[in-house]
């Protein structure tokens, strides 16, 4: 039983590391290439601007929500597989402010896309996987971990 939770949490840790590290290749990609309103005397759009902001952050506050019922579920249910599909879920929702800091980046040129990358970052790092979510999915089960 302990080792399955073990191989388990192994592959929550793996995939957070892989959603985290989509993040940071994003933002190695956005500072090789060149936008397109890169002039002076060119502004962006503040009113979208403000509006992917809000967005990208709106998105990782509404991923703690989303992971919440998720792992409320997965306890209620007694199904582990509901701890990897929250963590998914909840860290794509993150990355989707670093897909919005791409765009602001490339398509509008605005110079502080950077803020999106680490709105993005910091709440997938908050997602962190902890065992505690694991035992308290399969506590029932005592060694069935389908």
């Amino acid at each position: 039983m302990e080792a399955e939770l073990d191989k388990r949490y192994q592959t929550l840790v793996v995939l957070w590391f892989g959603l985290l590290m989509s993040v940071v290749m994003y933002f190695i990609f956005s500072l090789i290439g060149p936008a397109t309103n890169d002039q002076p005397g060119n502004q962006p759009n503040s009113i979208l601007v403000i509006t992917l902001m809000a967005l990208g952050f709106l998105l990782v506050i509404v991923s703690f929500a989303v992971k919440s019922k998720l792992l409320g579920r997965s306890v209620e249910k007694q199904d582990i597989s509901l701890v990897q599909k929250s963590l998914v879920v909840a860290c794509a929702m993150c990355e989707v402010s670093a897909l919005l800091g791409l765009m602001e980046r490339f398509l509008i040129g605005y110079r502080y896309y950077y803020f999106l990358f680490l709105f993005s970052a910091m709440g997938i790092a908050l997602h962190f996987p902890r065992r505690t979510q694991l035992q308290n999915a399969g506590y029932r089960n005592q060694g069935k971990f389908n």
